[in-house]
């Protein structure tokens, strides 16, 4: 059968051996391994060499040329078919062992200086502070807004088969209609399949809850997993808002107005009947701010309004005229280093002459 190889198999397997490799390209390694019982022999045979060498020594003493002509002139008999994987893993391990490392490591170098992956590919990553917001366009004119403390990893320009990026945190997607390219959105859980439609997708990883809320047309919305197979959890309608907990599986869609799930984008804070520690975490990740909710009781209490260009401060004195409640800043003092520890504020029931 033969080893079915070509020069993206190349770098497939030296990011694969690095520990570099993301979803994508561990799914196409694995087509590639499927494919016939001599491409996997073959990733076992450089598997080997590899787990067995001195990398580093490797890669900084490689004569690649002079490595291949030992091996042409020290090989001057015809092997059998038969045993050709066992002599070659002897000729490997002792004349070309320099070559083989040698070369995956260039390939890995230049594959990191492309900032890109096997498919030639060359990415932009967007990292966007905490307690601000960002927009920006992609070079199909999509336009992607992106929430505090997230990122987007997209290419500069995208391939011809999908329109494929990397979110973590919370993003809104205003995507440009092309049915024969479908945009995707992928997250460390879910990923996002559509082709020209508005959407939101969160997924923080700090939080076991990922959200997707369709605005209009249409998303389909899938899991990965570690053996990157996709499985279905909903194709959603416009108005639709998704939660899936990754760690319980569980699914809950729900048919609204869904404006407040990314009403962020435009500055504004809408609360439609939130419990107040769901409240407190939204004014925590917009205004990067540590809130600490001291006391039980105080959770039932759920709000309804919207906030738009009022300060951390002003907020909180607009919740405590609808529930028993009080904060205070704590006191920050600098660190060693001369800066100083994030901004932290504590809410606590009245009742209290102060927090425990």
């Amino acid at each position: 059968m033969g080893v079915n190889f070509k020069e993206e198999t190349l770098v497939l397997i030296a990011r694969n051996l690095e520990g570099l490799a993301d979803s994508e390209e561990i799914f196409q390694l694995n087509l590639w391994l499927e494919s016939s019982i001599d491409n996997k022999r073959y990733y076992e045979e450089v598997k080997n060499i590899w787990d067995n060498s001195d990398k580093k020594i490797a890669y900084e003493n490689i004569d690649t040329k002079q490595a291949l002509n030992n091996v042409l002139r020290r090989i001057k008999v015809v092997v059998p078919k038969k045993r050709f994987w066992y002599y070659w893993q002897k000729i490997a391990a002792i004349l070309i062992l320099p070559l083989i490392i040698g070369s995956l490591l260039w390939i890995l170098f230049n594959s990191k200086n492309k900032n890109g992956s096997s498919n030639g590919l060359v990415y932009n990553e967007v990292h966007v502070a905490l307690g601000t917001h960002s927009s920006l366009r992609l070079g199909d004119s999509t336009l992607v807004w992106l929430n505090s403390g997230s990122s987007l990893r997209y290419p500069v320009k995208f391939d011809k088969k999908n329109r494929k990026v990397f979110l973590n945190g919370e993003a809104y997607f205003e995507v440009r209609s092309d049915a024969s390219k479908p945009f995707i959105v992928e997250t460390p859980t879910l990923k996002v399949k559509a082709t020209g439609t508005k959407f939101n997708v969160l997924e923080y990883t700090s939080e076991p809850v990922a959200q997707v809320t369709l605005v209009s047309g249409k998303v389909v919305v899938n899991e990965s997993n570690p053996d990157n197979d996709y499985q279905l959890i909903s194709e959603l309608k416009p108005n639709q808002y998704l939660s899936y907990n990754r760690i319980t599986k569980e699914k809950h869609i729900i048919d609204e107005d869904v404006y407040k799930y990314f009403a962020w984008k435009d500055g504004k804070l809408i609360f439609r009947d939130e419990p107040l520690d769901k409240v407190l975490s939204k004014l925590s990740l917009m205004f990067n701010v540590d809130i600490d909710l001291q006391g039980e009781e105080l959770i039932p209490y759920r709000y309804h309004a919207t906030f738009q260009d009022e300060s951390l401060e002003e907020i909180l004195k607009l919740l405590k005229l609808s529930a028993p409640l009080s904060f205070r800043e704590i006191k920050r003092d600098p660190l060693p280093d001369g800066s100083f520890p994030k901004k932290k504020v504590i809410v606590f029931p009245v009742k209290s002459t102060k927090p425990n």
